[in-house]
């Protein structure tokens, strides 16, 4: 037992994991922050909204369509397949899934099966977020994706906001995928611990180092301590068979050790189930373990881990039991991942009824998946710096044109600029146009576009420059710098008017900025330009 120090404040005490406050002031956290949260160094999750995971979930929910086509009830071919992402947060994974999904959809005999995307979250300031999103504005106009208020931790149907339907056990048609990707570590859960066969509840107290006066203040979260207390805990604990009997599987399978119970997760599962009248496929990727061996090292702890809002661990094996209980199967990991478990679980599966589902998880997860992928790009630090041209874009190919891959490769392939051929030329080119193609900006710090635009400029392609710039501006405002490069593309472009409008307009803002005055010189002289150079954002620096 943990006893607080007399100097800190209880704001709870001796109170259930999953009825804490703290879950409370998490949501506060998400709904006043909206998409500031994921912003600078706010809440991660580049690991579960890249280029790679969506590819690799595209493949396995396309399966999943041909299982589904395969089975004896089919695919009603009038009605849309439904794929609902919880917790969806700044939007990035579904912009990125749907580029992927829609791809394959095309050039397959399902070209014509009706789909739609649904985000969802609980909180409307991330709804109309991404109704004013102009990168997923295409998606809304194809019909293809649409928006719902869904609270994960209680909500049993979903009324879209676009099209207005209510998506319920009774309009459903067809299956149901679900995606749940660093969610199920964000809302409630309870903590055990197990000694000779004694199931113990760990009750906590909260306390902070000061008083506490406003007790929904999500930076509440900065300043508290949680401490367990250990409780033996009765047979019938939830008072829900089904959640009972999980919870005496784990007491009579595991030794002594601490473990946790996803027990909203478990409740939105069931939700879902209900609503999908047992046809389900659920993806989800998060901190987690899936063996018991991981308890073993103490992975069942539950330890809080901050990063402005908080997460634990998820048991994805618990959560495979409520799907094997109820005829469906779970998929995990045969190797112990590093950074994130991803495992698939299906309700109504026949016999062999998933088997593309299978293979597709066993190819992009078990073979090469996005674990493995975020482990060696963490090494792109120390070895992209000897790497030659090709590659740094081989690299970047296997990502599928990763913005983050590219911003680390960026200073080799400037460095390599110079050296290259006409055809290594003409694959850099294209390849810029596909780490465009898939950036879906939330106003983070790095401005791709940018980037973008002085690699090009370096490239002499004036026009493709002068596109990417504006949108930068666009998105991020003129800047110095910004406007230095596009007068300096403007002035290859033979648009001297255009190009002292910039120049004027970068001195304006920054009245020090030498590159800027000597551009400004030069356009008021018949000498060339040829010796300009892209600048950065920043009036006094040079790339």
């Amino acid at each position: 037992m943990l006893i607080a120090n007399r100097k800190n404040s209880p704001l709870e005490q001796r109170q259930r994991l999953s009825r804490s406050m703290i879950w409370q002031l998490q949501r506060n956290f998400f709904d006043r922050q909206g998409i500031e949260a994921w912003r600078a160094d706010g809440v991660p999750y580049h690991i579960t909204s890249n280029p790679f995971i969506a590819d690799a979930y595209a493949r396995i929910v396309f399966g999943f369509l041909r299982d589904c086509q395969r089975a004896p009830a089919g695919l009603d071919s009038e009605q849309p397949l439904y794929i609902v992402e919880l917790g969806s947060g700044h939007g990035r994974f579904g912009f990125l899934f749907l580029k992927r999904f829609l791809r394959l959809l095309s050039n397959s005999a399902f070209h014509d099966q009706p789909i739609k995307y649904l985000m969802t979250d609980f909180t409307r300031r991330n709804i109309d977020y991404w109704r004013t999103h102009e990168w997923l504005k295409p998606f809304i106009e194809k019909g293809v994706l649409d928006f719902a208020l869904f609270d994960a931790e209680k909500d049993q149907e979903l009324r879209l906001e676009i099209s207005g339907e209510v998506l319920s056990a009774s309009t459903l048609r067809n299956p149901l995928t679900v995606i749940a990707n660093y969610v199920f570590d964000s809302i409630p859960q309870d903590a055990f611990s197990l000694q000779d066969g004694q199931l113990f509840e760990n009750l906590v107290t909260v306390v902070s180092g000061r008083k506490e006066p406003v007790l929904d203040d999500p930076e509440l979260l900065s300043r508290i301590e949680v401490l367990y207390h250990h409780n033996p805990a009765n047979s019938d604990y939830y008072g829900d068979s089904e959640w009972d009997q999980i919870l005496e599987d784990s007491r009579q399978r595991l030794p002594g050790t601490e473990f946790l119970f996803p027990i909203a997760a478990l409740q939105c599962i069931r939700n879902l189930d209900r609503l999908a009248q047992g046809r389900l496929l659920l993806l989800s990727a998060d901190k987690g373990y899936n063996r018991d061996e991981a308890l073993l090292w103490g992975q069942g702890f539950p330890g809080i881990v901050m990063h402005a809002s908080f997460s634990m661990m998820v048991d994805y094996q618990i959560i495979g039991k409520y799907f094997i209980r109820h005829g469906g199967q779970a998929l995990h990991p045969t190797h112990q991942h590093e950074n994130l478990n991803i495992s698939a679980f299906w309700l109504n599966d026949s016999g062999s009824g998933v088997c593309e589902t299978r293979q597709a998880y066993r190819e992009t997860i078990e073979k090469f998946g996005p674990d493995d992928f975020f482990s060696l790009s963490q090494g792109l630090g120390a070895g992209g710096g000897v790497w030659g041209f090709e590659q740094l874009l081989a690299f970047l190919r296997l990502s599928c044109w990763d913005y983050v891959v590219f911003r680390d490769c960026l200073s080799g392939f400037k460095r390599h600029l110079p050296e290259i051929s006409e055809a290594q030329h003409q694959k850099l080119f294209e390849a810029i146009k596909h780490v465009w193609d898939l950036h879906y900006p939330i106003g983070e710090e790095f401005d791709l576009a940018f980037q973008l635009g002085t690699l090009l400029l370096e490239m002499h392609l004036y026009p493709e420059a002068l596109d990417l710039l504006n949108h930068s501006v666009a998105i991020y405002g003129m800047e110095p710098g910004t406007a230095y490069n596009m007068a300096i593309c403007h002035y290859h472009l033979r648009q001297m008017s255009e190009a002292r409008n910039h120049i004027n307009q970068a001195l304006e803002m920054d009245p020090d900025f030498d590159a800027a005055k000597a551009l400004r010189i030069k356009l008021e002289s018949p000498q060339t330009v040829e010796s300009a150079t892209p600048g950065s954002r920043g009036s006094l620096q040079q790339l």
